[in-house]
């Protein structure tokens, strides 16, 4: 089968959660023998060359640009200012209509090229954010399967926000276009056709990991708790900020590791003087660094309050690191309370806390939940598992 896959932030370049999972899939299609291109548009400024391999993966980046031209690589500083002043004058708008369409030829050639079955793309695409009125997702030859994956309405409406009409308008028109909709979790896929009144039948196709990571002469520290992800507010970073104060308070040999992009002292701001010293901020890190901080922790903490698919419960269960996850959106078909994991309100900071606390002074129960987490990845949310079920949709879609 030959495969093409849209994505916008296939990695290396800063990416979230969609770019990592669609380089498990494509990877992992290869290894399966099928025949994988990845193509997106990329904002001006973003990282990495145009077009390469990826262990047997076709890559092709196209990038939206000033005046309509290709954009040619500058430093980010240059590309920052200019942005923002093409979005405010209204050029910005002109200038992805015109890059758009140039996507829309360069995606009907690859499919030609690479004689393409079927397209999967996520129900969020990165341009939509810069539009200030509606530039829909062009129609493509061969069918295309969207996968949602947490659209920009789907977190609004989460947070209790509206979106711009345009933007919904956007978002509703891709879905409407599509052969068929998946969903990364049951969650998302309820919430998800709620919102944009999408009827036809959603299947729920897991995203998945490479559960196979060596742990090497790693030593787990029994005192280290690690959070991974956006220092963001919808991650629940401040909350566990607040929290750990109490837990350095009780437990001062305590260590909390953070590891991931965005305003490290908008965090710090949550902190109290004492605590500060405890945490150790690590920034964005390669998916193998990420892996050696997981291994070395025992507990990890994700306090998100919406979330699609997470990954980062999945790779700290995959370490065999034990997990306390958020009790929201797709938290509990991940991890099973007090079984492969624990799960609390990110809106409690004492449940964090007491969740923390348990799992540090209660050696046992750690190892229990690490162990059982450990399992589960395996056995439900391997990326060969996954693939395989995502092969056989698309096998059905077409006949």
């Amino acid at each position: 089968m030959n495969i093409l896959y849209l994505c916008d932030e296939y990695p290396p370049g800063q990416h979230g959660g969609i770019g990592t999972a669609v380089r498990l899939m494509a990877r992992q299609m290869v290894k399966m023998g099928h025949r994988v291109v990845v193509a997106g548009l990329y904002t001006p400024g973003y990282s990495g060359p145009d077009r390469f391999d990826d262990e047997g993966v076709k890559v092709y980046r196209y990038r939206w640009a000033w005046d309509g031209r290709w954009f040619e690589h500058r430093e980010w500083l240059p590309v920052r200012i200019g942005n923002l002043l093409l979005k405010y004058t209204g050029m910005m708008g002109r200038d992805i209509k015109k890059s758009l369409a140039r996507y829309h030829e360069k995606l009907e050639e690859l499919i030609a090229e690479h004689q393409i079955d079927i397209i999967e793309m996520p129900d969020y695409n990165d341009y939509i954010r810069h539009c200030r009125t509606y530039t829909p997702f062009p129609k493509l030859s061969a069918p295309v399967v969207v996968k949602m994956n947490g659209s920009l309405t789907y977190f609004a409406r989460e947070a209790g926000r509206e979106v711009p009409d345009h933007i919904f308008k956007m978002e509703q028109t891709i879905l409407n276009q599509a052969a068929a909709v998946i969903s990364a979790s049951k969650y998302t896929a309820c919430k998800s056709a709620a919102y944009f009144s999408y009827t036809k039948p959603v299947e729920v196709l897991y995203n998945g990991i490479d559960t196979r990571i060596p742990a090497g002469n790693i030593t787990r520290n029994i005192h280290q708790v690690i959070f991974t992800g956006t220092l963001v507010r919808k991650k629940g970073i401040y909350q566990l900020a607040r929290a750990w104060n109490i837990v350095n308070a009780q437990m001062p040999e305590a260590r909390l590791i953070i590891l991931g992009k965005g305003p490290k002292q908008a965090v710090i701001d949550h902190l109290n003087e004492d605590a500060i010293s405890s945490v150790l901020f690590m920034g964005h890190v390669s998916t193998e660094e990420l892996y050696d901080h997981l291994l070395a922790s025992a507990i990890s903490v994700f306090p998100s309050y919406a979330e699609a698919f997470s990954l980062a419960p999945l790779e700290a269960m995959a370490c065999g690191t034990a997990v306390i996850n958020s009790n929201r959106s797709s938290g509990p078909e991940l991890v099973d309370d007090q079984v492969s994991g624990l799960l609390i309100d990110p809106n409690n900071i004492n449940q964090i806390t007491s969740a923390i606390l348990h799992l540090l002074n209660d050696r046992r129960a750690c190892v229990r939940l690490a162990e059982n987490g450990n399992r589960k990845v395996k056995e439900q949310f391997d990326i060969s598992r996954s693939a395989e079920q995502h092969v056989l949709f698309y096998q059905q879609l077409l006949q």
